[in-house]
């Protein structure tokens, strides 16, 4: 298991490439996903349309079942207006 502090840098993500965000393991990332779309007011089917994924996708990724990708990261947390940095720190 990686170090997610050696791994962000000082809470800066700009060094983190997908492969370096599959190598690390643990964290709640799925949990904050849920979070941060329920105090936006959404349902898990709504942001998922606003996202162009299926609601099975957007349903992995809250059960920790899947990582989703740094893009998508940074999509959710413009479209959910939140820092992507404060859902890495999740990890």
């Amino acid at each position: 298991m990686k170090n997610i502090k050696k791994i962000l840098n000082n809470n800066h993500y700009d060094g983190i490439t997908n492969e370096k965000l599959a190598l690390i393991q643990g964290g709640d990332l799925g949990t904050a996903l849920r979070q941060y779309r329920q105090t936006a007011g959404l349902t898990a089917h709504e942001l998922a349309l606003q996202m162009n994924i299926t609601p099975a996708t957007l349903s992995n990724y809250e059960n920790n079942k899947r990582r989703p990708d740094l893009e998508f990261i940074r999509d959710i947390s413009q479209q959910l207006d939140f820092s992507a940095d404060s859902l890495l720190k999740k990890l």
